[in-house]
């Protein structure tokens, strides 16, 4: 292990004196870190504009244990700098000094993690940001260690290892880089990558407002239009209901999608449910009876006498896209972040117009009920192995898979600002069979614990 270590510092050394470097490299500094981390930020020309946290400042330790996962009852950290984006951008420059050496592999690893963990939380939705985490590199000199997530990852490490050489780099005199971890209203927009594969049934395009003629597919094959599906009849629906107070969510999402504790109030599926068939809502809690005045609102807005079910199904899919975004703040790695509460379920797609994909998964399926059509959740995994959820449909006797939360990001595209909508409405996630789920997606889940969509 010595000489193995000897030799990978000979390399560095070799590597900086071919870089210009005048000095051999050392494992000590004039720098401290935050002199090193604006030293790799100068030389960055695409970085991000950065906030930062200092460990006189207010957040950095709770930076440190809550995101880092660093625990600082056993190790000790002298002194430190983290720049971060924030929002839907992954750039990050964290520099750390630490008391012990023998430290520095654990918290190398410990980084590598957290790069790996919001790598997972961005794929799918924001992949180019996905793909600048995919390239993070963490750094080590002596009790040093750097966290370098940017498009030149690379040149970081190289400014970052150049600071302890005989040739420092320069450091700005002039930063007027303020220390807010405040959150500026400004959003970032992601353009999604999201390939096109030849002979799929994914590319629907059609102008908003109108909806055209489509009809599901699957493998090619076209269902016959003459294969209709009418919802039940009309149940009595009573206009929405303007004048609410948002409460505040409290307590935790439970997977089933049926109950979601929200201050003294609680979601609950079933309820809802129950009323729409029954046709009374008088006994509902003021927030089931919001949402179901909610869906009563969209359905008679969009849905017609006449249409199909599958009809049904993309008018409801289409006013999603144009009515909510992925929530931007739940991606962010901002102290100070405020994802909405009620993401993972339809109130929050209802009325805050943001969601994850529980909330927008659980918003279709409330809907797919309101409206007699039979339709599951699926619990799994996106092929980074994130958790991730999506709908299973049943239409003119087979069955369907629709990931709605793909389609939203594909139209909507992560940090877009709500007042923004979609010209044109693509849908590439809808009516698709399992097995492309499975192999062109990279979707999995227990194949034996729900339908199968052919």
């Amino acid at each position: 292990m010595k000489i193995r270590g000897i030799f990978f510092l000979s390399a560095i050394l070799l590597f900086l004196t071919a870089c210009g470097g005048s000095q051999p490299l050392g494992i000590h500094t004039q720098y401290s870190p935050r002199q090193i981390a604006e030293s790799i930020i100068a030389e960055q020309s695409q970085i991000a504009p950065m906030n930062y946290l200092v460990p006189d400042g207010e957040f950095f330790w709770d930076f440190i244990s809550d995101r880092y996962q660093i625990n600082t009852s056993k190790i000790e950290i002298l002194d430190g700098i983290i720049f971060y984006a924030g929002g839907v951008i992954a750039d990050e420059i964290a520099v750390l000094l630490l008391a012990d050496k023998a430290n520095v592999p654990v918290i190398r690893d410990l980084l590598l993690d957290y790069a790996n963990r919001r790598r997972i939380a961005f794929s799918g939705y924001a992949p180019v940001q996905a793909g600048v985490l995919a390239n993070s590199v963490v750094s080590v000199n002596g009790n040093h260690v750097a966290l370098l997530i940017s498009e030149d990852s690379r040149g970081a490490e190289a400014a970052f290892l150049a600071s302890f050489s005989g040739n420092l780099p320069g450091v700005p005199k002039d930063n007027n880089l303020p220390q807010t971890v405040s959150y500026n209203g400004h959003y970032h927009v992601e353009q999604a990558v999201v390939p096109n594969v030849a002979g799929s049934n994914r590319e629907r395009e059609f102008a908003n407002p109108v909806l055209t003629e489509l009809m599901p597919v699957s493998n090619g094959q076209s269902i016959p239009p003459e294969k209709t599906e009418h919802a039940g009849e009309a149940m009595p629906r009573e206009a929405e209901i303007s004048a609410f107070e948002h409460v505040p969510a409290e307590g935790n999402f439970y997977p089933g999608g049926e109950v979601h504790t929200i201050g003294g109030d609680v979601y609950d599926r079933r309820s809802i449910l129950l009323a729409w068939n029954t046709g009374d809502a008088s006994e509902l809690s003021p927030m089931n009876r919001r949402v179901f005045n909610k869906c009563a609102y969209v359905i008679d807005s969009v849905i017609t006498d006449g249409m199909s079910g599958f009809d049904k199904q993309l008018a409801i899919i289409n006013w999603i896209i144009m009515w909510a975004v992925y929530d931007p703040e739940f991606l962010s790695n901002s102290p100070t972040a405020s994802p909405d509460p009620n993401n993972d379920n339809p109130y929050g797609v209802l009325f805050s117009r943001v969601g994850n994909c529980y909330g927008f998964t659980y918003t279709f399926q409330l809907f797919m009920d309101l409206l007699g059509i039979e339709s599951v959740v699926v619990h799994g995994y996106d092929f980074t192995t994130g958790r991730h959820a999506w709908n299973l449909v049943h239409l003119y006797g087979s069955w369907y898979a629709v990931d709605v939360t793909l389609d939203v990001t594909l139209n909507n595209p992560i940090g877009v600002d709500i007042s923004h909508r979609p010209e044109y409405i693509i849908h590439r996630h809808l009516n698709l069979t399992s097995e492309y789920l499975w192999n062109v997606l990279g979707h999995y889940w227990d194949w034996f614990s729900v339908p199968i969509a052919e």
